[in-house]
């Protein structure tokens, strides 16, 4: 009775041994299959990430109808970025953008090169109102070079030389090609750097740093080509797979800047045209392409690209970079 009773008791104790194994298993498979679900949610999850607004300004007909460059972004805690900025009469418009995403302080200000259509809002900011830069970058020549090499340019690059030495400006970061700086959820590469050796070019121009905004949560990207010219042009392209980007700032206000061949390496979706109306459409004021501009002939290499176009004569424009695509707001 004794041997039963054992033989009864084992067998109950197997069986629970069984069923908690089971339950045990399918207790790991729905955790699994729970978190593997959690990932695919995930991976589907449209993330937003920079903002970067094109300051229509000076281009717009009623504000000057001419050419200038200024550029407002955002990350996505709320860091306040700033590329060139336009010319002295783009400051009211350029100093309501900081007074109002940065309370006074832009924590980060890049200068493609120091020509008064793109630093002119820069030095008359810094000459009479109380900001705070804590970051500048840049990559100059040297203020004698500027004076031998470039005379058309040569008096708003002394003057932003000579503000450097600011104490609105708490660090001034002289760049160096491959450089990465990390602002939040972006991260600036510097491409290229002003060359001194370039003397038989449109040496302003061609003195233009290249750098690339990389958004690490959106994972989109845009490269700030400047003035870059012919010879910037060559440099670029000895690394043309750095320059691959959704969005570009098109060289020079979209004419005569860098070559075809240099917009093909980048490949963009959406290309900013910092230009008048008048240059966009290439108009010396008899018409449509009328002029010695090369601006229509970048326009049909945009097309070729199927990327699409926005221009700053329109007005301020915003793209909101997202992880499946662009939100864009005027």
């Amino acid at each position: 009775m004794q041997r039963k009773n054992k033989k009864k008791k084992k067998i109950k104790n197997g069986y629970r041994i069984i069923i908690l194994f089971a339950l045990i298993i399918c207790i790991v498979f729905f955790l699994k299959h729970k978190n593997t679900a959690n990932d695919s949610l995930e991976k589907n999850e449209i993330v937003t990430g920079m903002s970067v607004t094109m300051i229509g300004g000076t281009n717009m007909k009623e504000q000057g109808n001419m050419n200038s460059c200024g550029y407002i972004i955002k990350s996505v805690n709320g860091q306040l970025i700033i590329v060139d900025g336009g010319r002295d009469e783009d400051s009211e418009c350029v100093l309501k953008y900081i007074n109002e995403l940065g309370n006074g302080i832009v924590d980060h200000w890049y200068i493609t090169h120091p020509h008064g259509d793109h630093v002119g809002a820069l030095c008359t900011l810094i000459e009479n109102n109380d900001i705070v830069i804590e970051n500048l970058y840049y990559s100059f020549n040297d203020v004698d070079w500027y004076r031998q090499y470039d005379t058309r340019g040569f008096a708003s690059e002394e003057r932003m030389i000579n503000l450097l030495d600011s104490e609105k400006i708490k660090n001034k970061v002289s760049c160096e090609k491959g450089q990465i700086i990390r602002m939040d959820n972006i991260d600036c590469e510097i491409i290229r750097i002003a060359n001194p050796e370039i003397t038989k070019s449109d040496n302003g121009n061609d003195s233009s740093m290249v750098f690339k905004m990389n958004d690490l949560n959106a994972e989109k990207s845009m490269i700030f080509l400047g003035d870059a010219y012919n010879y910037a042009s060559i440099e670029l392209l000895k690394e043309p797979e750095k320059l691959k980007a959704n969005a570009v700032q098109m060289a020079h206000h979209g004419q005569n800047g860098v070559t075809k061949e240099v917009y093909e390496a980048i490949k963009p979706e959406i290309c900013f045209f910092n230009a008048p109306e008048w240059l966009y459409n290439n108009d010396n004021g008899k018409g449509y392409n009328s002029g010695e501009w090369q601006s229509v002939i970048v326009r049909e290499w945009v097309k070729e690209l199927g990327a699409q176009s926005l221009v700053a004569f329109e007005g301020d424009v915003t793209v909101v970079f997202k992880s499946d695509g662009y939100e864009i707001k005027r």
